[in-house]
């Protein structure tokens, strides 16, 4: 047990986005993202799709083939499927998928003021898969601003929940015990505990939320395979973390539904952002974008300048062939 307010700070910040995600096998992790202009640090691993796909670069326009990785509202771009992403859409930033008849193309549309992403599958099959999948994380997608209006104050202040559990010696749920527990995100958004009723200031236990690795509505554990009540499958939902898992049954099932998109809300943004944070993060795009036009126009230059060596040369050979003849 220990002190709520005096909770030791996670190894690292997390910002990383999971929902529900399929089993991982044996494969070594991947590593994170890191975004270069935030430096937050976003986990790839158990993504709810990956694959290869093409995509067009932003300044010459090249297809270019790279290992796709879809966590939540984040697609991850990498040059190998084990390699760290060096790229990332937000899908909260897009507007739709757009598909053409009779084409592997489809086009991730941006949202206002953001710029098109242009993708190509290898198959139909694959096309069919990747583009009604992308399609409906944008409209799953939730924003930072909505994230606050509406998960907050709730995950903050906490709800009182039965903790389904077993003991050391594999025991579950003793009927000689009380189960209910207060259950909440601390403030910065890092972990959540969970309290006795009447004890709020002491914890019982907690996740760093950094070790999360999925969410699940249902008997999805095996604690919940053996102590779920029968008609309330919809009131519950676990907690997936590396080592562990918190296996929660709310009063209703809207309200195990609005836990479950808040905590997938707060895995996606890795903190509960506050109006500076938000005015903060707008300046980094705002000065990202700057760095990127000025890359672009470097890029662009240099590829202008290529050509026109490249023209130069071609010249010569065709005045050094006429002199010849």
């Amino acid at each position: 047990m220990g002190n709520a307010d005096s909770l030791p700070a996670p190894p690292h910040r997390r910002t990383s986005s999971s929902m529900l995600a399929p089993p991982e096998d044996n494969r070594p992790p991947r590593p994170p993202f890191v975004d270069p202009n935030s430096g937050f640090s976003y986990d790839t691993n158990f993504p709810d799709l990956e694959g290869w796909l093409s995509k067009q670069s932003d300044w010459l326009k090249e297809w270019r083939v790279r290992y796709m990785i879809l966590k939540g509202a984040m697609l991850f771009f990498a040059k190998s499927e084990f390699d760290a992403p060096h790229g990332m859409i937000d899908l909260t930033d897009c507007a739709g998928v757009k598909t053409s008849p009779n084409s592997l193309d489809f086009t991730l549309e941006g949202g206002p003021g953001q710029q098109p992403w242009q993708l190509r599958a290898n198959t139909k099959r694959e096309m069919d898969i990747w583009a009604p999948t992308l399609a409906k994380g944008i409209k799953d997608s939730i924003k930072a601003t909505d994230f606050n209006e509406k998960y907050r104050e709730m995950l903050m202040t906490g709800q009182m929940f039965e903790k389904h559990h077993h003991d050391a010696v594999g025991r579950f749920n003793l009927s000689n015990k009380d189960n209910h527990r207060l259950v909440r995100v601390t403030r910065d958004g890092q972990r959540i505990t969970w309290h006795k009723a009447g004890k709020t200031d002491v914890y019982c236990d907690s996740i760093d939320l950094n070790t999360v690795e999925g969410i699940h509505i249902g008997f999805t554990t095996l604690v919940f395979k053996q102590t779920g009540k029968k008609g309330k499958k919809k009131h519950c939902f676990s907690i997936i973390s590396s080592d562990r898992s918190l296996d929660l049954e709310a009063s209703s099932p809207e309200t195990a539904r609005l836990w479950c998109a808040g905590l997938r809300a707060l895995l996606k943004y890795g903190n509960i952002l506050t109006p500076a944070e938000l005015k903060a993060a707008d300046e980094r795009e705002a000065a990202r974008e700057v760095a990127e036009e000025k890359r672009r126009q470097k890029a662009l230059g240099k590829h202008e300048g290529d050509r026109a060596k490249l023209r130069q040369a071609r010249e010569r050979a065709n005045h050094i062939r006429e002199a010849a003849t």
